[in-house]
């Protein structure tokens, strides 16, 4: 080929190439007017002489063109033409291009190559190989159709690089586009994009914007998006359709900007669909409506403002995979979750959310016995939202740290026997609730776990038959535990905890664990097991009031060795409707403990060693056919509408073995609320019993202690028989002995000059009175029937005597 003049074009070229070089002199474009490639599909009818350009044409007008007209751009633009042979210009220098709707017989060949601007738009070609390219301004390859793949790796585009609406077949290349490598000085523009084969951007740099909105790439089984350590300047755009047909691996790619995926779609079933391990953005990440057919990967990823993947769906999960594993997840702002519809596990290990965390109203799910959240160790900065959440699977919290308030309110956590909800050695600084509808099956384990202000599980149903439904051993909560009309299956274990407000479960519905399941306890348990109860307080120190007014328990409550700050609280309580105890309080401590349950217990109730400053208790507080200990049981005051009757026989029940304190205790009490005729009423009793308990001889005179005297508490009994006694000897005295000297009434003297006036008055009095020596006694000799007389006279005395000595001993023993 001649080599034209500055001029004019070779002679050799057609008319169209002649007219290409004329457009080029003038930097205008040059349409051949072809139908557009992309749009249609012509034939080779289209492709006339008039519209065919040569390779070799548009290679020397780039490397060799001519010299532009003064004050025009030297650019070759070239509009609806057949570019025929193979479009070489590897390594040269080349003028600024432009080929619209313009079809390549072969792939251009850019490798190396330099310029200021490249582009390809609605084209049809067979590929394109420009790795290495280097373009100081933007290079536009939008709305094309590549029937081959494109490589652009290591390139540096200056500008812009513009995928915008071209649709490219890999074929079975490795790779359908190749971008590895490649510096984009402006945004990388992928809007429309259909790619058959994977996308391949390993270590791309793109200072500007990364726009994905509407693309679609397809590599089933592999990743069609393939992009690790992927660096964007700005943002990542793609807000609607961006469907992938295979997987999305950016895995160590830093994000300078915000992410915006919403309603991305990515299909690539029992494989990871989304690979985001490690990856960096500085600004949020929000992939909002989503919908995945395989696992999320967010491992170890940073995002410095917020990250969303509300309402988005994660299904065709492998098996024992995650839906979503994000463990070590660091976020600056919130993680939203919210309506999440995961058909496998949450996985939030040792996760970093400074502040809220949302997974309200999300679906969860696992198989088996595995969690289906799993955020144990994270830490939250502010509140952790699970409102409405519904999770097939347990969720696990164990050790996690939550700055603000924790709200599981009308969630649903189903485990079957397992743990439902798992809290253990939780830090949470503000509330717990789970309220409302709130239903947990299998165990809600709070053990050894510190709650800032309230925990709350009113009207909350908690069910583990089986063992324990709330597992709340060295539990702290700085405020409140209210659990008002909640229902629970299984053992309420509060053993050991701290509450320092109330613990109130007004009107619950407190079922219990059956009396023939057992289970290890916990350390404060001295046999180690437990079974048959609905509440065990064991060791628990509550600050505040116990508050079970109205509650239902059908097996026994334990309160032993429980520190009580105020009130414990059992009025219209239904105690335990089975087993052999229905309140166990051994060692309780407490300012007050009210006892007015709806109904007379039918099972065993112990105090034994319980100190209460008040007891309250009524008609139906006491069982009458079971066991009642209150041995070592102290109360200083008594607030009871029960007659001194009924409360002698319920010290009768509760110590069938005599034991004079509990009589002691109740006369105090009686005392100090001026009841002084029921005190004494109580210290008889207490008497009796002491002497009914003792062998017969004791028994005998205990009786005659009784019946002379009231054993110190009946002295007018003792003053009118001695009176009567007096009267009647005197009386019988009075009527002399017949045949003594003198004649006249009276005994025989002892000594007939030695004697004393006869005084039958006297002579009795000296009889009846022992200790008291009147000076008749020794003076006369009784004989006949009045030695009879005389003997009962002295046996009398001695017994009112000794009995009012007994008496008085013990008064003074109680002063």
């Amino acid at each position: 080929m001649t080599r034209p003049s500055d001029l004019s074009p070779p002679d050799d070229w057609s008319p169209s190439e002649q007219r290409l070089w004329a457009a080029f002199r003038e930097g205008a474009q040059l349409d051949l007017e072809g139908p557009s490639p992309v749009t249609g599909s012509p034939g080779s009818e289209y492709w006339g002489p008039e519209r065919i350009i040569r390779a070799e044409v548009i290679s020397h007008l780039l490397m060799h063109g001519p010299e532009q007209s003064p004050g025009k751009p030297a650019r070759l633009m070239l509009k609806g033409a057949r570019v025929s042979g193979w479009l070489d210009v590897g390594c040269a220098e080349l003028a600024s291009f432009s080929f619209d709707e313009c079809v390549f017989d072969r792939a251009p060949f850019l490798n190396d190559a330099t310029a200021q601007f490249i582009g390809f738009t609605s084209c049809l070609l067979p590929g394109l190989d420009a790795q290495r390219v280097r373009c100081s301004g933007p290079a536009w390859l939008s709305g094309n159709r590549f029937l081959g793949p494109v490589h652009v790796q290591d390139g540096e585009i200056g500008g812009d690089l513009l995928l915008t609406g071209s649709t490219i077949d890999g074929g079975q290349a490795e790779r359908a586009v190749g971008l590895d490598g490649t510096h984009v000085a402006g945004d990388l523009d992928m809007c429309a994009v259909q790619v058959t084969g994977v996308f391949s951007m390993e270590t791309v740099r793109i200072d500007g914007d990364l726009r994905l909105n509407n693309a679609k790439l397809a590599a089933p089984g592999q990743w069609a998006l393939y992009a690790p350590k992927l660096a964007v300047g700005a943002s990542v755009v793609g807000h609607t359709g961006v469907q992938v047909t295979g997987g999305v691996f950016l895995e160590g790619s830093v994000f300078e900007g915000n992410v915006m995926l919403n309603r991305l779609e990515v299909s690539r079933p029992l494989d990871i669909a989304l690979a985001l391990d490690h990856c960096r953005v500085a600004l949020a990440f929000q992939c909002e409506d989503a919908r995945f057919r395989g696992t999320v990967r967010l491992h170890h990823m940073v995002v410095g403002c917020q990250i969303s993947l509300q309402r988005a769906k994660v299904g065709d999960v492998k098996k024992d995979e995650d839906a979503v594993r994000a463990d070590h997840l660091e976020v600056e702002g919130s993680a939203l979750f919210a309506d999440l519809d995961l058909a496998a596990p949450l996985y939030l290990h040792g996760a970093r959310i400074d502040c809220n965390l949302s997974v309200a109203g999300a679906k969860l799910s696992a198989a088996g016995t595995a969690a289906a959240l799993n955020a144990d160790r994270a830490r939250i900065g502010n509140h952790l939202v699970a409102r409405n959440c519904a999770s097939d699977g347990a969720v696990v919290l164990t050790a996690i740290q939550v700055d603000g308030n924790t709200n599981f309110i009308d969630a649903t956590i189903a485990n079957g026997s397992g743990t439902a909800l798992d809290l253990r050695r939780a830090v949470l600084k503000g509330s717990l609730e789970a309220t409302g509808s709130f239903t947990a099956t299998g165990s809600v384990k709070l053990t050894n776990a510190a709650v800032g202000v309230d925990l709350r599980l009113t009207d909350a149903t908690l069910k583990n038959p089986r063992g324990r439904a709330l597992a709340a051993s060295g539990l702290h909560v700085t405020g409140d535990l209210i659990a008002d009309r909640c229902t629970v299956e299984g053992l309420v274990d509060l053993a050991g905890c701290l509450l320092d407000g109330d613990l109130r479960l007004v009107d619950a519905t407190l079922t219990g664990l059956s009396a023939d399941e057992s289970s290890r306890g916990s350390a404060v348990d001295a046999k180690g097991e437990w079974r048959g109860l609905a509440v065990r307080c064991t060791g628990a120190r509550i600050v505040g009031d116990v508050d079970l007014r109205g509650a239902q328990l059908k097996r026994e409550l334990v309160l032993d060795s429980a520190t009580v700050g105020r009130t414990v609280r059992l009025e219209g309580t239904h105690l335990a409707a089975e087993g052999p105890s229905a309140l166990r309080a051994d060692g309780l401590t407490a300012e007050t403990l009210v006892l007015k349950p709806a109904a007379r217990p039918v099972h065993a109730i112990s105090l034994a060693s319980a100190n209460v400053q008040e007891l309250a208790d009524g008609a139906t507080s006491w069982p009458v056919a079971a066991g009642i200990n209150i041995s070592g049981f102290h109360y200083e005051r008594l607030d009871s509408d029960l007659p001194v009757a009924e409360r002698l026989l319920w010290l009768e029940r509760a110590t069938p073995t005599y034991a004079a304190g509990p009589y002691e205790k109740l006369a105090a009490c009686l005392d100090l609320a001026g009841q002084d005729g029921d005190a004494r009423a109580v210290r008889l009793a207490s008497i009796r019993r002491s002497h009914q308990s003792k062998n017969l001889m004791i028994r005998l005179w205990g009786g005659l202690q009784d019946a002379v005297i009231g054993y110190g508490y009946a002295p007018g009994r003792a003053l009118a028989i001695f009176g009567l006694v007096l009267v009647g000897a005197s009386l019988w005295f009075s009527l002399g002995t017949p045949g003594c000297p003198p004649a006249g009434p009276g005994l025989c003297p002892v000594k007939a000059d030695e004697h004393p006036t006869w005084d039958p008055w006297l002579y009795s009095l000296d009889l009846l009175i022992p200790l008291v020596d009147l000076g008749h006694e020794k003076a006369w000799d009784p004989l006949g029937v009045s030695k009879l007389v005389t003997m009962v006279l002295v046996m009398s005395g001695w017994v009112l005597t000794t009995t009012v000595i007994a008496a008085a001993g013990r008064t003074l023993r109680r002063a």
